[in-house]
């Protein structure tokens, strides 16, 4: 008896149906593809356990006939293409013929539709890929298709599937590119009763975006419309002072088809080079019209993947596109003509001159010294100094304390400054009662602070060697290794008017599933909507104030493109955090301030770098700097 057997019909079926359908989102995205291709202009998704429960889609397309009924549900049954010419000019989503097939072989699935011209519509019923009933029902105008149960006859894949609310997530998330991609069809979503969003179908992107994304990115980007050599590019894009931590809300089009190409990403990247700060990315939703003959779609089954016969093409389409964008919002200049592209809408110019930080003037022929600006006075009662010293007090050296406190009571006693109050939280406090163990500190040597410079190093003197301090990255390793030690936990504080945080589905489905670490950082927050949040509090030590953006770029970190654990993603939450509630760089800081920081930083053994890898310290030997001046040869 031979060892090679043919697998029945069924099993072949559920085998296949794994690459179309890996999860509800697919199944989703599949349906309503199909309502697009039938003409509809509006389209509503009904889901419920994160669409393993139900998923219901309803259209008011051209509807299927009676007669092709059942066909529609045999595997590569498509009524977008006849033959394997037609491949080359594919203008529909859908053309396999295997989206419905795969569906129906892995759940309990129901079909209602009429054509306009019928007066009675019929409803099918599939269980597992079997037909368990065909008949006349009445209906309005265009399809309904009931999906139940889904992977009901596959545990398998069952075990592969997310949280009910990770899947809901991914099914948004399907839904809002399919409503950016034809703002022309108003596409509503209906989660376990409640409505996510709904599109207007008006076909103005703009309106879409704002049902989609909300107010604040819909008034933030701009227009983009360019075409060259047979390529259209249109969309919005956002503006150099719209940015996310992460790449979730780029999304590019061809021919009205959801994608995925590295030429259409690196082209946004490159135009908005020098724009937007490093490890920001720019929002951006474009869609590329072609000749379907110019690129190739049937490179996998759910077809986000793509090919195009000339990339070089497409990539300075996309670039002079979003260029000429960002150069009409910038206002009109006058470009250096090497810098044009020929053809762009709208010229560029070159960067204003930057003003010279050094003035030179000769008179007599002498020239004036250059004097820097002056430093602040030492705010010895300033709030944000008290809490860096407070923050930073436990690991300095005894003997540097020890001056500290006989330098102040000398300031306190010749007026020069005032008291501390009682409960003062700056570094100069009573000494504990002789009951209270003292903790045992490592007593580095001692070191003399020289000075800052560039208002960003801190220059000190060691034994026999010269230290400079980047004192960002100082103080960001040694706030990080604070919060490591207590697990994140930071005190809150409260915002006076709470702030509305719009976020993309994973980023909402990321603050869900984090929540109590997120509190524990000092983030209060509850939800304003599917798309959004009510931020309430932030972290106390965070400057700048922008309690929205930190939020989404921790959110962003434990996102992490879904690399890595659920632990070294939070410990990156955390960098971001250290990062931010450190000292920045060309911050003046007062002598005090520069030897607490390095007292602490050199208090922590075997570490030299922050938490992003950078260096903390530079040395410089004695021998080094004569060798440099020659003393020795």
């Amino acid at each position: 008896m031979g060892r090679i057997n043919i697998l029945s019909k069924a099993a072949a079926e559920q085998i296949a149906a794994g690459e179309v359908v890996e999860r509800p989102a697919n199944a989703v995205k599949e349906m309503v593809e199909n309502s697009i291709d039938a003409g509809a202009k509006s389209v509503v998704v009904e889901i419920r356990r994160g669409g393993v429960g139900l998923i219901r889609v309803t259209d008011d397309g051209g509807g299927i006939l009676p007669e092709d009924l059942e066909r529609a549900f045999m595997r590569h049954a498509t009524s977008k293409i006849r033959d394997i010419g037609d491949l080359e000019h594919i203008t529909t989503l859908g053309f396999r013929g295997e989206a419905l097939c795969s569906i129906a072989s892995v759940s309990k699935t129901e079909m209602i539709t009429k054509i306009p011209s019928a007066d009675l519509g019929r409803r099918i019923l599939i269980h597992g890929g079997g037909i368990e009933l065909i008949e006349e029902a009445g209906c309005p105008d265009g399809t309904t298709v009931i999906v139940e149960d889904l992977f009901y006859n596959t545990p398998a894949r069952m075990k592969f599937l997310k949280k009910d609310s990770a899947e809901a997530a991914l099914v948004a998330e399907v839904c809002q590119r399919q409503a950016l991609s034809h703002p022309q069809v108003s596409i509503r979503l209906i989660k376990d009763g409640k409505e996510v969003f709904f599109t207007p179908g008006n076909n103005d992107l703009s309106d879409t975006v704002r049902a989609v994304w909300g107010k604040d990115f819909s008034s933030n980007m701009g227009e983009v419309r360019y075409m060259d050599g047979g390529i259209k590019v249109t969309g919005l894009a956002g503006r150099n002072n719209l940015s996310r931590p992460n790449r979730t809300m780029q999304l590019f089009f061809v021919n009205g088809r959801s994608v995925v190409n590295k030429a259409l990403s690196l082209a946004l990247a490159e135009a908005y080079k020098n724009e937007l700060m490093v490890g920001r990315f720019p929002v951006a939703v474009l869609n590329v019209e072609m000749d379907p003959a110019l690129c190739d779609v049937n490179v996998h089954p759910a077809k986000t993947e793509i090919k195009f016969a000339d990339d070089k093409a497409v990539y300075l389409a996309v670039y002079w596109a979003v260029k000429n964008m960002l150069a009409s919002a910038a206002g009109a200049r006058t470009a250096q003509s090497s810098f044009v592209r020929e053809g762009a809408s709208f010229k560029i110019a070159p960067p204003p001159e930057i003003p010279k930080q050094l003035t030179v003037k000769k008179d007599g022929g002498k020239f004036s010294r250059y004097t820097a600006p002056p430093r602040r006075p030492d705010p010895v009662n300033d709030h944000e100094t008290k809490l860096l010293r407070a923050e930073m007090s436990p690991l300095l050296p005894k003997k540097q304390v020890e001056r500290l406190r006989r330098e102040q009571e000398e300031k306190i006693r010749t007026g020069e400054i005032k008291a501390p109050i009682v409960g003062n939280t700056g570094i100069y406090t009573e000494p504990a009662p002789e009951s209270e163990p003292k903790p045992e500190m490592p007593e580095p040597a001692e070191i003399r602070i020289i000075g800052q410079l560039f208002s960003t190093y801190i220059l000190a003197e060691g034994e026999g060697e010269l230290l400079l301090v980047d004192q960002h990255a100082a103080h960001e390793r040694v706030r990080y290794e604070e919060l490591r030690r207590n697990g994140g936990k930071t005190p809150p504080q409260l915002l006076l008017l709470p702030v509305t945080v719009n976020l993309s589905p994973a980023e909402v489905q990321a603050a869900g599933e984090n929540r109590q670490f997120l509190t524990d950082m000092g983030f209060d927050f509850d939800e304003a909507g599917e798309n959004s949040v009510l931020l309430r509090s932030v972290p106390s030590d965070c400057s700048g104030g922008d309690g929205e953006g930190l939020l989404i770029e921790i959110l962003g970190d434990l996102l992490g493109d879904g690399r890595g654990e659920l632990e070294d993603r939070r410990d990156r939450a955390l960098y971001t955090l250290a990062c931010k509630s450190a000292i920045k760089a060309n911050k003046d800081l007062s002598a005090s301030e520069m030897e607490l920081l390095i007292g602490r930083a050199l208090a922590l053994e075997g570490i030299s770098t922050c938490p992003h890898g950078r260096p903390i310290s530079v040395k410089i030997t004695k021998y080094q700097i004569e060798k440099m001046f020659k003393r020795i040869v």
